[in-house]
């Protein structure tokens, strides 16, 4: 009755040790493991599958009496013992985080391996030396199969003892350094210590006795299955604090957004004041000159005896006034309209062929047209491009007039995987500095007493419309370049724009960032 009682309880643990092995090679092909854990459940999983054949193996003793099974048995639980043992060293290892040399764990399993191959051979050997025999087993008389002692077994006895020996040595430094989570396999490998020093102590005395070492291995298993679990059990608290921690910061951090949304309101609307107040004093500057040479000129029209000359020439100077005049308020509006491109497909050699009409009657003036390689049709607003053409015609004449070179090249490019063409009109005049050309492209910023600062800063626009680019370089004395390039089918170029992009929303504010805004969310509701 208690063999087979024995034999129960045993194969009950081999089933536990299939169940946790299956566990741990399922979970190490999840995808949510956790980086650098794989090896600790493959090698934990073969322990126990090796443990599995060991248990399987001494409970087949109890119950089995035909010599082919109980040789298959014995063999099976010598084989299950030997890479038990081995695997037992290298499992605490992983566990305690014991760094052991590739030449330490080759030795650890070649010998393994050499003594699995001996016990082999030495049950072949002795395959008619089996008989049944009462034993005692911890105060119980069990009838168990009976196998003559031999220096073999007493070694393989020992092997799992110095194993278990390394297993509890570890895990009492572990403890001492304050590992609580080491505790549960502490006190499951003093268990093993107990059995495999019985084992070993019979096995060198020459005495048959059964193994203990399979309770010895049950406790050491569920030590370590314990470890496992509060390890996990912690973890999970540091992850529950850590996450309570981060969504405390992220209330913070969304209240830090909102305090800076506000003070950003605040001071757009205070940079918008001082843009009307700067556009305001501008246009006041500029309305007020030819206003003042009006008045001028009316009051003098109105004396009496003006002759016919100065009335002329008064005439001329009201009429240049209001030009300019309109002229300030044509290009105000356009600067202050938005730019609606009507695309179609145009050749952009032929805008600048137009463009460079304006140059025809400068005689002391250059003009070159450059064409290395044909460039193809664009789709973009004719009208638009031909103003913006020949505004830095225009620009480049009056930097240059005593005369010079004017040098205009088409060439095929491209820009952030967006195909078109570039546009490099080049002249040779007086340049810019570097404050200058930093400043070309700003409302209301002009370096000619004629001009209203307008004209490059329209240019901007409209080629940031096309979904363009357009830059400047020049240096004083060196004449100046300006780049333009324009996409094919009018896509926007990331990244390359001349000036920031209109951004298409109701507010002035930046969007909040997706994670703060679920954060300042949830702290709302």
């Amino acid at each position: 009755m208690h063999a087979h009682s024995i034999a129960g309880f045993m194969s009950a643990w081999v089933v536990a040790y299939v169940a946790i092995a299956t566990f741990c090679f399922v979970a190490r092909r999840r995808r949510e493991r956790l980086r650098g854990r794989e090896a600790e459940f493959v090698l934990f999983g073969l322990f126990c599958l090796a443990l599995s054949v060991h248990t399987a193996g001494a409970a087949a003793l109890h119950v089995m009496r035909d010599a082919a099974l109980v040789r298959i048995a014995l063999l099976a639980s010598d084989v299950g013992r030997l890479l038990g043992a081995a695997l037992l060293v290298h499992v605490v290892a992983q566990l305690s985080q014991v760094r052991l040399v590739p030449r330490a764990l080759f030795a650890i399993y070649g010998a393994a391996a050499l003594l699995g191959v001996a016990s082999v051979i030495e049950h072949v050997r002795q395959f008619d030396t089996v008989a049944e025999a009462p034993v005692t087993l911890l105060g119980l008389s069990v009838v168990e199969v009976a196998t003559p002692p031999h220096p073999l077994g007493a070694v393989v006895s020992l092997g799992s003892f110095a194993a278990a020996i390394f297993g509890a040595t570890v895990f009492v430094r572990g403890a001492l350094r304050g590992r609580a989570d080491l505790l549960p396999s502490l006190w499951g490998s003093i268990a093993l210590v107990v059995s495999t020093s019985y084992d070993g102590l019979y096995g060198v005395l020459g005495q048959c006795k059964p193994l203990t070492s399979p309770y010895g291995y049950a406790a050491f298993v569920m030590g370590v299955v314990m470890s496992l679990l509060s390890r996990y059990v912690a973890l999970r608290e540091r992850l529950e604090e850590r996450a309570s921690e981060l969504k405390e910061r992220s209330a913070e951090v969304a209240r830090a957004y909102e305090e800076l949304r506000a003070a950003q309101a605040e001071l757009v609307r205070k940079e918008q004041l001082a843009a009307v107040g700067e556009l305001s004093a501008v246009i006041a500057h500029e309305v007020r000159n030819p206003l003042a040479i009006i008045t001028t000129a009316v009051a003098t029209l109105r004396r009496e005896g003006l002759g016919e000359d100065d009335r002329q020439t008064l005439l001329g100077i009201l009429d240049e006034e209001a030009s300019r005049l309109n002229r300030l308020v044509g290009d105000l509006l356009r600067y202050a309209r938005p730019v609606r491109c009507e695309r179609q497909l145009v050749s952009p050699r032929e805008i600048v062929e137009r463009a460079l009409a304006l140059s025809q009657n400068q005689t002391s003036l250059k003009v070159t047209l450059v064409e290395p390689e044909p460039v193809e049709r664009i789709h973009a607003d004719p009208m638009l491009l031909r103003q913006v053409f020949e505004n830095i015609v225009t620009n480049a004449m009056q930097a240059m007039p005593t005369g010079g070179s004017l040098t205009v090249t088409l060439v095929p490019h491209a820009e952030s995987g967006v195909s078109g063409v570039e546009v490099r009109i080049a002249d040779t005049g007086e340049g810019m500095d570097t404050s200058v050309r930093d400043r070309a492209l700003d409302p209301f910023f002009t370096t000619r007493a004629a001009g209203t600062g307008l004209g490059l800063a329209i240019v901007a626009r409209i080629v940031d419309a096309h979904g363009g680019r357009l830059s400047i370089q020049s240096d004083v004395g060196a004449g100046t370049e300006v780049r333009i390039f324009l996409p094919q089918q009018g896509e926007p170029t990331p990244g390359r724009r001349s000036v920031p992009p209109e951004i298409n929303r109701t507010s002035s504010l930046p969007p909040m960032p997706v994670e703060v805004r679920r954060a300042f969310a949830g702290r709302k509701a």
